[in-house]
């Protein structure tokens, strides 16, 4: 039996609001304001990265519109794949992306999360997607083309100078 299928969404977290928009909404210019606006993230009670804008995806095609709107503003976005039972995507969160060096570095690249919690059929294909067992997973992306920059993936647990040199390609001099 078939159940059926959520709407597409894409959630957005400005601040201490939560957002959801429809496919449509995002399309018809739904993010146009909110990408212009800087924001504190909360991910897991902490938080992550501040003055970014933060797109969270569970499946493909909200993962390519997502690029899409980031494309506007970075060249380059931090694809985080994460869950809410992963315990390391909270140290992640809590440690490793709040670290002043790695807040620095990421300053000109945007942050994807790839929320994978649920582990249902989307989530599922959206891994296969992007060629991911699962979380951890971090890794640099061209936001034009999707593509993935080669050195950039993280798989389990690395420390915050390793990000920090992994996004130092992206850092203007």
């Amino acid at each position: 039996m078939n159940q059926p299928r959520q709407s597409s969404r894409i959630e957005y977290q400005h601040r201490q609001t939560h957002t959801v928009l429809t496919r449509r909404q995002l399309i018809t210019g739904g993010l146009t304001a909110a990408v212009a606006m800087s924001s504190t993230e909360l991910i897991y009670g902490a938080p992550v990265v501040a003055d970014k804008i933060r797109v969270v995806v569970s499946n493909t095609r909200d993962y390519r519109s997502g690029l899409t709107l980031l494309s506007s503003r970075y060249k380059a976005a931090l694809v985080d794949i994460g869950a809410e039972w992963c315990d390391y995507c909270r140290v992640i969160d809590q440690k490793i992306l709040p670290d002043p060096d790695v807040r620095r570095a990421m300053e000109h690249v945007a942050l994807l999360r790839v929320d994978v919690t649920r582990m249902d059929q989307d989530s599922q294909e959206l891994l296969r997607y992007l060629q991911a067992d699962g979380p951890p997973t971090l890794f640099i992306v061209d936001t034009k083309k999707g593509r993935e920059f080669a050195g950039t993936r993280s798989v389990g647990i690395f420390h915050a100078d390793d990000l920090v040199r992994r996004l130092s390609p992206f850092v203007p001099s």
